[in-house]
C-alpha cells in the first residue's frame, strides 16, 4: 500500500465486538493528528457521542434554569 495503511481488526471497549479499522478511517485519523486506535466500534461510538451531548445539554439547562424569573 502506497499510504503504508493497511485495514485492522480492534475489539470495541463498549460490546466486545471486532470492528474493522479502515484504510481511509486511518488516514482520517492521521490527518487530524490522533495517535491511538478508535476504542468504540461506529455504533458504540454514535451512542456514546449521542449520551455526551444529552448529558452536556442537561447540564447546562439546569444551570441555566427555566430561562424565567422568580416570581414573589
Amino acid at each position: 500500500m502506497a499510504n503504508g495503511f493497511e485495514p485492522r481488526i480492534l475489539i470495541c471497549t463498549e460490546c466486545n465486538q471486532e470492528f474493522v479499522f479502515t484504510v481511509q478511517a486511518q488516514e482520517y485519523f492521521a490527518e487530524r493528528g490522533y495517535s491511538e486506535d478508535p476504542k468504540r466500534c461506529k455504533a458504540c461510538h454514535t451512542r456514546f457521542k449521542k449520551q455526551q451531548r444529552e448529558s452536556s445539554f442537561k447540564s447546562e439547562a439546569a444551570s441555566k434554569g427555566s430561562g424565567f424569573p422568580d416570581l414573589p
